[in-house]
């Protein structure tokens, strides 16, 4: 793999073209293939010790977007967005989301849970006490 240098100019010029919506236009949808690689984009997203303590959900049924747009002060985007995606997270990661992290990682890289004793009091050690 080749690594490709970019300058902290780039990166936010990058960046400034973000902004908040105000209003979509209801009859463009995003294309599927485009849609695909940004929904792979958010499992992809990164976290603290790899755990991903969230959920994505994508919700396309126009009955719940619009109870949703009632809860949400009105707000146009949630129903006339071309796809929409809700993110839960847990507020609080407990030792046994660990325990089953920890064993979920010992299965899929085919070591005893005992290797990775280190690794899961680092984890209970933070969530005990976080900086």
């Amino acid at each position: 793999m080749t690594t490709k240098s970019i300058s902290g100019e780039q990166i936010l010029s990058n960046l400034s073209w973000r902004y908040a919506v105000k209003k979509f236009d209801p009859t463009k949808k995003i294309a599927p293939e485009t849609w695909k690689t940004l929904e792979q984009a958010i499992v992809l997203s990164p976290s603290s010790y790899g755990i991903q303590p969230w959920r994505f959900y994508v919700i396309e049924n126009p009955a719940i977007r619009a109870k949703l747009r009632e809860a949400s002060w009105g707000q146009t985007q949630i129903t006339d967005a071309s796809h929409m995606v809700l993110f839960a997270r847990k507020k609080v990661i407990t030792a046994t989301d660990i325990e089953t992290y920890v064993a979920r990682t010992a299965e899929i890289r085919k070591v005893p849970m005992e290797t990775l004793g280190e690794f899961k009091g680092m984890m209970l050690g933070g969530i005990s006490n976080p900086a």
